[in-house]
């Protein structure tokens, strides 16, 4: 009876030192939004990525700010100046992989902007620029991100003075209704699993590690396109 007792007592031991080291190490706080569609009809469609906009150069840090598209509030803060280029770049290596989907060089809008600027078209909404410069350039669909916050870690992966933050949207919009089909929302800063147990999910995919904001960024675009679902080409 002693031995068994003097054996719960180390097995209650150990657990408790396993939560205790857990609720110690590094899960995320952070939301990720979607709106969803059936299905990303690119099968026969051409599919134009803009570049990421960075809203905090345009705002400044420290605001409560709207999307220009959905209306979203999200807080503008420091956004590191590779964020657009990693951001847009991403976004094009996930959707090349998509079959059936035809990409139009995001490079080319970058002209197609500073021609309609040139015109004084300035004045149209951002959908409406949006629209436009996926008309001009012969896209069925147009995908428009927007970054407001993108804060790199200030510490290593087990030690960190500053956690990394991010927050950004993207949305897709049909260039002949000029509705938006789809919205994919971010908006995070990494915590304790302490301070937030429900996220053990992420936490056990981050294997336990305070992580960058680029890998943060790139695993969020990954998950909201779980949600786009592209048609089999052959059926």
């Amino acid at each position: 009876m002693h031995k068994l007792k003097e054996g719960c007592l180390k097995a209650c031991s150990f657990y408790l030192t396993l939560f205790i080291v857990t609720s110690l190490l590094f899960a995320c706080k952070s939301s990720v939004h979607v709106r969803e569609t059936e299905a990303l009809p690119l099968t026969n469609g051409k599919l134009l990525i803009l570049p990421f906009k960075d809203m905090s150069a345009i705002y400044g840090e420290n605001v409560s700010l709207r999307c220009p598209l959905c209306g979203n509030v999200f807080m503008t803060g420091e956004v590191t100046d590779d964020a657009e280029d990693i951001l847009t770049q991403s976004l094009i290596s996930l959707m090349e992989s998509r079959k059936g989907v035809e990409l139009i060089p995001s490079g080319q809008a970058q002209g197609v902007w500073s021609e309609m600027l040139s015109r004084d078209e300035d004045r149209l909404s951002e959908r409406e620029q949006i629209v436009e410069t996926g008309r001009i350039l012969g896209a069925d669909l147009v995908m428009a991100g927007y970054v407001y916050r993108f804060r790199e870690r200030i510490g290593t992966g087990y030690s960190v003075d500053s956690p990394a933050s991010a927050a950004f949207d993207v949305h897709l919009v049909d260039v002949t209704s000029g509705s938006i089909l789809w919205t994919g929302r971010f908006d995070e800063t990494q915590c304790s699993l302490f301070e937030n147990l429900f996220k053990i999910g992420t936490f056990l995919k981050r294997k336990g590690a305070w992580i960058t904001v680029d890998k943060m960024a790139v695993s969020a675009l990954e998950d909201m396109l779980k949600t786009l679902v592209t048609p089999n080409p052959e059926s």
